[in-house]
């Protein structure tokens, strides 16, 4: 490992050159290096093979022991359900600009309108809760920039 790290170090010294023994010494180390790595290959592929070979003759029960695990859907809230009646009512895709506008009017009409900067955020929130991680709603590419949202 000396070469190693002589070899490394010949990158931050100025005015080194390496010598035909430190090249030969290089040599040497990387070649003890790769046959290391390879014994080390080896070992470990054998090792898979070992163990699945038992995970074969393992009755089915024991693999399959721990149930997958389901998780509840994200809860919908106020905002979600607004969305989802504006995009309904619309009756096609409905750009977020739509949706921005028609949200925001319902939130007043229902007291629960804040900001407009923060009705946009939470309306952005809602867009990707309802597109990303509950698959309500669908992303549409739509004519000129942008997407739409539809169910």
């Amino acid at each position: 490992m000396r070469y190693f790290f002589e070899y490394f170090n010949f990158f931050t010294m100025e005015n080194r050159e390496l010598s035909r023994e430190d090249i030969i010494g290089l040599i040497a180390e990387f070649k003890s290096e790769v046959r290391k790595n390879l014994a080390k290959n080896d070992f470990f592929n054998g090792k898979i093979e070992e163990l699945s070979k038992l995970l074969g003759e393992l009755p089915v029960s024991v693999i399959n022991e721990t149930p997958e695990k389901t998780r509840k859907p994200y809860p919908l809230s106020q905002w979600d359900n607004i969305i989802i009646d504006v995009i309904k009512e619309n009756g096609k895709p409905t750009t977020s600009k739509e949706i921005y506008a028609k949200a925001m009017a319902k939130a007043v009409a229902m007291n629960i309108a804040m900001e407009e900067g923060k009705m946009k955020s939470k309306i952005n929130q809602c867009l990707v809760k309802l597109t990303n991680r509950r698959h309500d709603l669908k992303k549409v590419r739509y004519q000129g920039r942008g997407f739409a949202y539809t169910i």
